[in-house]
């Protein structure tokens, strides 16, 4: 990440954790300064079959802005530092993030 771009809640970013994978940012923007040095997301997979667990969203490609559909896994939410944040692929339409937001409440119980 070249420094100066920081990372937006509800915004889809090819991110290094284990390995380049996609995922969603879901930190609240109220604490999106430069001195924060990590963001909460939540990964995204293409293992479709994971849309059956409770609270995981299915996203459209068009959605992503990804190759094909994918999954919300909120049960991996994740910090990435960000250096680790490669590439904006874009905003998810509101009604997604929506969705992510109501499985993370259910995930979490708040």
């Amino acid at each position: 990440m070249s420094g100066e771009r920081l990372p937006s809640r509800g915004e889809v970013w090819w991110v290094r954790v284990d390995k380049r994978r996609p995922a969603i940012v879901v930190q609240t923007d109220r604490v999106r300064e430069p001195r924060v040095s990590s963001f909460l997301v939540v990964p995204l997979t293409s293992r479709l079959h994971l849309e059956g667990l409770p609270g995981n969203v299915r996203l459209h490609r068009r959605a992503t802005r990804l190759p094909r559909a994918s999954v919300a896994n909120v049960y991996d939410v994740q910090k990435v530092l960000r250096p680790d944040f490669l590439e904006c692929l874009g905003l998810l339409p509101a009604e997604d993030v929506s969705a992510i937001d109501d499985a993370l409440r259910l995930v979490f119980d708040v």
